[in-house]
């Protein structure tokens, strides 16, 4: 059982993940079809089925999208700071049990916790850091193309609205500038970890540990603040680089 990883968290966060894939489905399909709406309108049968259709996968939207950032994505990340007190402290907050999960092997403290949340700050910082790699290409498309059919005086005003529509006033764009500050945030909160640690090690003074709870809260506050569902598929896929990446950053700083 010692050397085995066990992961409960994980599976929270899948639920995070499927309701993501579901949002996102719904959110482009409703784009598709307020589009056939404008191109329809001389067809009244056709333009009433798919105006149905629009409003039942806007509702269908709304709920998931609500039911994601207001229920799961808050539950995931509640049981992550349970874990990671519990981790970090020596102390069962819940029945369940995770192994391996951190890659720290100091003894239950505030130490214990200050690096665990380092070690977050890193991987969040390193998953944000690949998935905004697709996001800047695809919001900057979107802008693209937007400023492309505003230049074409041919094309339908009513077009460029649902455009505009969708880039501006959805969640778009919104979370692409959540991704950014919560990536900068955490590269912040990382090399300040980092300084301490290499300043001080694990001889820890008062000031010192205060500093280092400033850190872990400001962390917390970045994370819970952009309400953003990092990557399932990211993480596992890096997650063997970035680890590594961690035993190096360990050994410099001498933990």
């Amino acid at each position: 059982m010692t050397g085995q990883r066990i992961d409960t968290i994980d599976s929270y966060f899948q639920k995070v993940s499927n309701a993501n894939k579901w949002t996102n489905l719904l959110f482009w399909f409703t784009v598709v079809c307020s589009i056939i709406i404008l191109f329809t309108d001389r067809q009244p049968t056709i333009n009433n089925v798919i105006n149905i259709i629009f409003i039942v996968a806007t509702f269908g939207y709304f709920v998931f999208s609500n039911w994601l950032s207001l229920f799961l994505l808050r539950e995931a990340q509640n049981k992550r700071r349970i874990h990671l007190l519990s981790n970090s402290l020596g102390v069962r907050l819940d029945d369940e049990h995770t192994n391996m999960y951190y890659n720290n092997s100091e003894e239950p403290s505030i130490i214990r916790l200050s690096i665990n949340v380092f070690e977050n700050s890193l991987f969040t910082w390193r998953v944000t850091e690949e998935m905004l790699k697709k996001e800047r290409i695809k919001v900057l498309s979107y802008v693209l193309i937007w400023l492309l059919l505003v230049l074409i005086r041919d094309i339908n005003l009513n077009f460029i609205a649902v455009i505009a529509q969708t880039l501006f006033t959805t969640g778009l764009l919104i979370n692409y500038i959540k991704l950014e500050l919560l990536r900068s945030s955490c590269c912040q909160v990382f090399n300040e970890f980092r300084q301490i640690f290499l300043n001080n090690g694990s001889s820890i003074s008062k000031e010192v540990t205060a500093t280092l709870l400033s850190l872990v809260f400001r962390y917390e506050t970045a994370v819970a603040s952009m309400g953003i569902h990092l990557s399932s598929t990211t993480f596992h896929n890096i997650n063997p680089t970035v680890t590594q990446e961690w035993e190096r950053v360990k050994e410099n700083v001498n933990l």
